[in-house]
């Protein structure tokens, strides 16, 4: 030990010792952040990181050791063998490159291997440089110290690339260090084996020439050192900015910016690891009641509009402890932190106020509202997932009550949900069996009071819960995609009962909107008729308006080829929804079905008759015969005959059943003149 530091402080000159140093550290520095690229690299592109490495550890190793042998004092003639020289810098880039991809590896010693190889690659390029450095002299060799600088260097080597396993500041800090000591032990323990026996005295180079070579060597090494550095820096910014934006993309929607589920979801989950703050916490689910609206009416490019100026509206209301995401379509989430409820309930009139408020843009104005339902941490759930669903289930219920009241989730609405999963299932084991069944309700001509056909209704007569009324089951088999099935069955067994009357009476099927989308409807339609035997004259098919609009083209061309069949169509629940006079313009109806809402209203509102006379007008002027629905009262059958109906259907003259009307009957009820059905109604 003594001898290295005797040779350092006696036989070198301490400025250019000092550049030797600053050259290993920077060099140092370089070599591990390009290391760091190295890692982060794979395939081409890391073997490009491994080679720019290796070019910027052998210059640094080379450019310390060429420095440090200007630093050292020979008392005889020295010059520079210029082949050897370039061939140690070549050796050490090349055993630089294996050792740094072993060094990268993920192997367990894979890294500590591979900083050995580097520091073997260290000492063959001083030995070589040393055979470089013609002294006119006989030099030997102390085989001790020459044995302990190959194993400083490859031991602190193998330290700093071990110490690079982890990634952190002070872990690139110490391997930094551990390899400038790698180098610089190697060189300062590799001189302190030489000994020389001067032959001839005097100086082959001079000081002031070793000094502007040393220079020269410095400011040469630390460029291309720096540009390999400069380069790893630019890759690494490039890559974090890359990362940066691939994670605003990834955590965000793209088109109003806002957080999305999954950012929304990890909120959730990190606010429930934070201790102390906020005590409470509340799960916001929020769907636009009249969204659909603006997109049928105006495009989706002008909903895109409107959910944009939404988002900004909703982020620009945020306080503290507030939090809102769109989840997608037009559904959006809040999660709110609060000390009491007074804030929740703040929040809550805020977010209310923004769905609530209109929307003026340049093409158009639109209004809408929000189903609004909310869970609680500390009362409804520890868990994301739990909160979520809670939180729309409650939602649903506002959704179902038409309410823009915000509805607070609560254990009742999980029985709900289990009673209609259970429904659903019960469902679609009732339609495999086919345990359904079909009544018909009579519809008769005004005035004559003759039977004109009979509207099948489906009735499901669950195992324990009994008579389950359409209005239940058939929104859950739309919802649940089971409606259409249900409706083959009904189209079918409708016309296979038709068949079998005694008499030659039009049989209605209702037809859902969904039934009606599907390409297989008119061979499905085509197959029942030609299956029974019923006469295409026979059936009569009803849909309401809203079944057109979702699809206009497509529908209207399922309802043409239906009626090329000789199957009639009516138009279904007149007067209520969108009821524009276009549909009835683009497609010719063969009847209209007043909605039964206006004739329970008949007697006592005479807005409702004007309705009713209008539509009977119409009706008349398009050439197309007027049902009035739901007539259940004398009164009411009075009216809408003598407003100009064709036919009725309802209570007063046959309620559905398996059985058909008794034909005689429903002309009695129906031949009573207007006063007299008027004076019954009274009586």
């Amino acid at each position: 030990m003594m001898r290295v530091l005797s040779c350092l402080t006696q036989q070198h000159d301490l400025r250019l010792v000092l550049l030797a140093v600053l050259i290993c550290v920077i060099g140092s520095a370089a070599t591990v952040q390009l290391f760091h690229r190295v890692r982060a690299a794979a395939g081409l592109s890391r073997t490009g990181w491994i080679v720019l490495a290796a070019v910027a550890t052998g210059t640094m190793v080379w450019a310390t050791h060429f420095v440090a042998m200007m630093a050292f004092r020979a008392t005889a003639p020295v010059v520079l063998d210029p082949i050897l020289t370039l061939v140690s810098l070549l050796a050490v880039i090349l055993l630089a490159v294996p050792g740094l991809a072993l060094a990268a590896s993920d192997r367990r010693h894979a890294p500590a291997i591979g900083g050995a190889v580097v520091g073997i690659g260290v000492s063959v390029m001083h030995y070589i440089g040393m055979v470089a450095y013609r002294v006119d002299g006989i030099v030997t060799w102390e085989q001790r110290y020459v044995v302990a600088s190959v194993v400083l260097a490859a031991g602190f080597g193998a330290a700093a690339f071990h110490v690079l396993r982890g990634r952190s500041r002070w872990r690139s800090l110490g391997a930094v260090g551990l390899l400038s000591v790698a180098v610089a032990s190697l060189h300062f323990t590799g001189m302190a084996a030489m000994d020389i026996a001067v032959l001839k005295m005097g100086e082959g180079l001079s000081s002031l020439t070793m000094v502007a070579l040393a220079v020269t060597t410095t400011v040469a090494t630390c460029i291309i050192v720096g540009c390999a550095a400069i380069s790893a820096l630019i890759d690494g910014h490039t890559q974090s900015e890359s990362y940066r934006r691939l994670r605003q993309m990834a955590m965000h929607d793209g088109l109003t910016d806002l957080p999305n589920r999954t950012s929304f979801i990890q909120e959730i989950e990190q606010r429930f690891q934070i201790r102390g703050g906020y005590p409470c916490m509340a799960v916001i689910m929020m769907d636009l009641s009249r969204f659909k609206v603006v997109n049928d009416t105006y495009g989706h490019q002008a909903g895109d509009q409107l959910l944009v100026a939404l988002a900004a509206r909703l982020a620009a209301m945020l306080r503290p402890g507030e939090y809102v995401a769109r989840l997608g379509g037009d559904e959006f989430s809040a999660l709110v932190s609060y000390r009491d409820r007074a804030e929740l309930l703040d929040f809550l009139g805020r977010v209310t106020a923004a769905f609530d408020a209109p929307f003026v843009f340049e093409r158009f104005t639109a209004a809408i509202g929000a189903n609004i339902g909310i869970a609680l941490a500390q009362v409804d759930g520890g868990d994301a997932d739990a909160l979520l669903a809670k939180a729309d289930l409650a939602m649903y219920r506002a959704k179902s009550a038409h309410s823009n009241e915000p509805c607070f989730y609560d254990s009742q609405m999980d029985d709900a949900l289990k009673a209609r999963r259970e429904l659903i299932a019960d469902l679609r084991t009732a339609l495999e069996a086919e345990a359904f069944e079909l009544h018909y309700q009579v519809q008769a001509a005004i005035p004559s009071g003759e039977i004109s056909g009979y509207e099948a209704l489906i009735r499901w007569r669950h195992p324990t819960q009994g008579l389950i009324p359409p209005s239940i089951f058939i929104p859950l088999a739309e919802k649940s995609g089971d409606i259409v099935p249900l409706s083959i069955w009904v189209i079918r067994q409708a016309c296979f009962e038709a068949a079998l009357w005694p008499n030659r009476h039009i049989i209605s099927v209702n037809l859902s909107p969904v039934h009606l989308a599907d390409p297989r409807l008119v061979e499905t339609v085509r197959s029942a008729l030609a299956d029974s035997g019923l006469a295409p004259e026979r059936l009569t098919l009803e849909l309401t308006e809203s079944a057109i609009i979702h699809d206009r083209r497509f529908a209207l061309e399922q309802l043409r080829a239906l009626k090329a069949m000789g199957i009639a169509i009516a138009l279904d629940d007149f007067g209520v929804g969108y009821s524009s006079l276009d549909v009835l313009r683009s497609f010719p109806f063969d009847r209209i079905k007043l909605d039964a809402s206006f004739v329970a209203e008949i007697e006592h509102d005479e807005q409702a008759v004007s309705i009713l006379r209008s539509v009977a007008a119409l009706g008349t002027t398009l050439n197309i015969p007027v049902l009035a629905e739901g007539v259940e009262q004398a009164a009411q059958l009075s009216i809408v005959s003598r407003e100009g109906c064709s036919a009725v259907q309802g209570y007063l003259i046959g309620h559905p059943s398996r059985a058909l009307a008794d034909a005689e009957q429903v002309r009695q009820t129906m031949s009573l003149r207007p006063h007299a059905l008027e004076e019954l109604a009274v009586g």
